[in-house]
């Protein structure tokens, strides 16, 4: 089990991704003779970007699809498989583990987190599928030109910038000020919090002030759309402090999803999504770009180039 220090982290960091998380909201009933399968996506605009992606690889495997959109959050969405009408959506492991099973500490390990939500969501009749590349996970971010060259750039080396006294950090109120967040990271990577100022922000204007230098370091999710286009970079969390967010489908046992080749066809797309390219994704979404667009063209690249 985690350090108490990283148990509170992580139901903090659970809950500040709570409204970037996976969602839904009231939905028509589904029968039961149909064969179309009906994904789910959440309110978050990467949720639209990971909803069309799978819709559009199902498509692509010649299932007939349903997507359903703007649904709320994480424990919506298994609030509304359980109801019987959605048949797949995409969640995130640490969401699953610390909101929808109500469980603390989930793991930093990408690998041991998806397994956990696994063998749990066996008794809630949820499949999980193979998992992306794409941790959806909290970190802090730099100006690249600010940042130590050839992979320096890790949460230890930004740890002494921040305790210097003259690097300022924006984040969100709850992280700056909940027992559990900030001075749990202080904790694991030793930054002085008496001589750190901080500044309390959204993402968004985390991403401004860092952008604009009246921050040093700002508090993102590692797939942030916003950060990405501003050129920041999320430094790397090189003591694994920080709880994963992977995103993988969730199939609903039983369902028209239920079936080998769903997860088949989505096995090609998860393959080819790592963190880095969500971030892109997510970034031309906020640029204008429809996410089914999107991912017609990330399936077509990423995905038949390597098949």
């Amino acid at each position: 089990m985690l350090p108490l220090s990283r148990s509170r982290l992580a139901l903090v960091v659970a809950g500040l991704l709570l409204a970037l998380a996976v969602g839904l909201g009231a939905c028509g009933a589904v029968g039961a003779e149909r064969d179309t399968i009906v994904v789910g996506a959440g309110s978050h605009p990467e949720q639209e970007v990971l909803g069309a992606i799978v819709a559009a690889a199902l498509e692509r495997g010649g299932q007939d699809v349903e997507l359903r959109g703007d649904l709320g959050d994480t424990v919506g969405l298994r609030r509304e498989a359980a109801a019987e009408r959605i048949d797949v959506f995409v969640d995130y492991t640490g969401a699953a583990w610390g909101l929808g099973l109500g469980e603390q500490a989930p793991p930093a390990d990408g690998g041991e987190s998806w397994e956990r939500v696994r063998e749990a969501d066996v008794a809630n009749g949820l499949r999980w599928l193979a998992p992306s590349e794409a941790d959806a996970t909290l970190g802090l971010a730099v100006r690249a030109e600010d940042a130590p060259p050839q992979g320096g750039a890790t949460m230890s080396w930004l740890a002494g910038e921040l305790s210097g006294g003259e690097r300022s950090l924006c984040a969100e109120v709850d992280f700056l000020l909940r027992e559990g967040g900030l001075d749990a990271i202080a904790r694991e990577y030793g930054i002085d919090l008496a001589r750190l100022p901080r500044r309390p922000a959204t993402e968004a204007e985390a991403v401004e002030e860092v952008e604009s230098r009246r921050c040093f370091a700002g508090l993102v999710t590692a797939t942030s759309g916003a950060a990405r286009a501003a050129g920041l970079v999320v430094v790397t969390d090189d003591l694994d402090v920080w709880p994963a967010f992977v995103a993988a489908p969730v199939v609903r046992e039983g369902s028209p999803a239920d079936e080998p080749e769903v997860a088949e066809a989505l096995a090609p797309a998860m393959a080819a999504l790592d963190t880095a390219a969500l971030a892109t994704l997510n970034a031309e979404h906020a640029a204008g770009q429809e996410p089914d667009e999107l991912a017609a063209r990330f399936l077509e690249e990423a995905v038949e180039e390597e098949g």
